[in-house]
């Protein structure tokens, strides 16, 4: 295990084919593992195909520039994508010592942690909790404190818009994609968390 035990993070985002975890399923996994100073120190991006597209919404798809014909032409498996995530986390942490384990971050991060948790059940495994501290660090709850007195100012909380008001730009044409998104997240992280740390000074 590498020295930053403790305080490695998991940046993840999934995409998904709608927003009932129980009958839609995740085809992106998208993430990066840093290490304490927040330093990016593997990638990793999973497109698959998902367990199902007998339930599909398709506002969900349309963000991602995808059908249940594209997703079932995917290359890789769910169990194939699944096996790749789990080498990822095997390189990062050791699922038998309870003090070593990754800080899921995400935006939205309930959406992402419920999800990821019924793709561990899908392939019977009930060890989640083996590979992530409890509870996820959600991005979007820390704009959201960050701008308890000017939520007002803004017309709407989506990443986009917050990496906007933050100055680090937002390519729409890139939006949805998990692998841009994470790495707009990330990015957004790291202001929140300088910024917050010089109005404490």
């Amino acid at each position: 295990m590498n020295q930053y035990n403790g305080y490695k993070k998991c940046f993840l985002d999934t995409e998904t084919t709608g927003t009932d975890r129980k009958q839609n399923h995740i085809f992106q996994i998208s993430g990066a593992i840093t290490d304490l100073a927040d330093n990016v120190i593997e990638k990793f991006d999973f497109r698959f195909r998902p367990h199902s597209v007998l339930h599909v919404e398709d506002s969900a798809l349309e963000k991602t520039g995808m059908t249940a014909e594209k997703l079932r032409e995917l290359p890789m498996s769910a169990a194939e994508a699944y096996a790749a995530f789990i080498a990822v986390l095997e390189r990062h942490c050791n699922r038998f010592d309870k003090k070593d384990k990754l800080q899921l971050v995400a935006y939205n991060a309930k959406f992402d942690d419920d999800f990821l948790r019924e793709f561990f059940i899908l392939h019977n495994d009930n060890y989640y909790g083996s590979w992530f501290w409890a509870p996820p660090i959600c991005v979007m709850q820390m704009a959201a404190f960050f701008l308890i007195d000017h939520r007002g100012a803004l017309p709407n909380f989506k990443l986009g818009t917050l990496c906007e008001a933050a100055g680090l730009g937002w390519d729409e044409s890139k939006a949805h994609d998990a692998e841009y998104d994470i790495r707009q997240t990330i990015r957004l992280y790291k202001y929140l968390r300088k910024n917050t740390r010089a109005l404490g000074e």
